[in-house]
């Protein structure tokens, strides 16, 4: 898989210039990218931490979700203060952390607490990954891409049967608040790596 090398290559320079703390990497596209499939390969090469950002998704009622423009869904479809202070900064201090998942299952809730154990590197992947609320944690920034057919192939491929993956939500609502969040927010041309995530 030749964006994984690539993702390891930017990271090995990163290795062994922070004395106390580790290497933060983000992995971020658009849904359907291939960023979980690129994260899991890259963390097994180099044995990384892995924060999922959608185990951060926020529980709150369908019809607040329903309500958000695409700005306020760049900032509530995720708890990523919850994501920032649980996850990504324990991580980068070399600390363990411990969080609860939001209960894909259920649709509402978060699952028993899971402990993710320090490592050197740690990667967060996920839409909204290298979001600027990160920056000053964040030691490499990478977009991942793909073809937007393809992209929406694999989402139908997907089986969640929460309602943010009815039509109506996925079409007016998830797109557009990603397209906010790449256009005006996280262009392209702030990442420091751009990688395909066909596979």
């Amino acid at each position: 898989m030749r964006a994984a090398e690539q993702i390891v290559e930017a990271i090995q320079p990163l290795q062994g210039t922070a004395i106390d703390r580790s290497i933060v990497v983000a992995l971020d596209g658009h849904s359907g990218a291939g960023k979980s499939t690129l994260a899991a390969a890259v963390a097994e090469a180099i044995d990384a931490a892995l924060v999922h950002v959608d185990d951060f998704y926020r529980d709150m009622p369908e019809s607040e979700r329903l309500d958000l423009t695409a700005a306020r869904g760049v900032d509530r479809y995720f708890d990523w203060e919850r994501l920032r202070a649980e996850a990504i900064m324990p991580l980068a201090k070399r600390g363990r952390a411990r969080y609860g998942c939001f209960d894909w299952a259920t649709g509402h809730g978060l699952t028993k607490a899971i402990t993710v154990d320090p490592r050197d590197v740690v990667i967060v992947e996920g839409v909204y990954a290298a979001r600027p609320e990160f920056d000053e944690l964040l030691d490499l920034k990478v977009l991942v891409e793909v073809q937007s057919a393809t992209r929406e192939e694999r989402r139908m491929r997907r089986t969640r049967t929460v309602s943010r993956d009815a039509p109506e939500f996925w079409d007016s609502r998830w797109n557009a608040a990603e397209r906010h969040y790449f256009r005006t927010i996280r262009r392209r041309e702030t990442f420091d790596l751009v990688v395909r995530g066909d596979h």
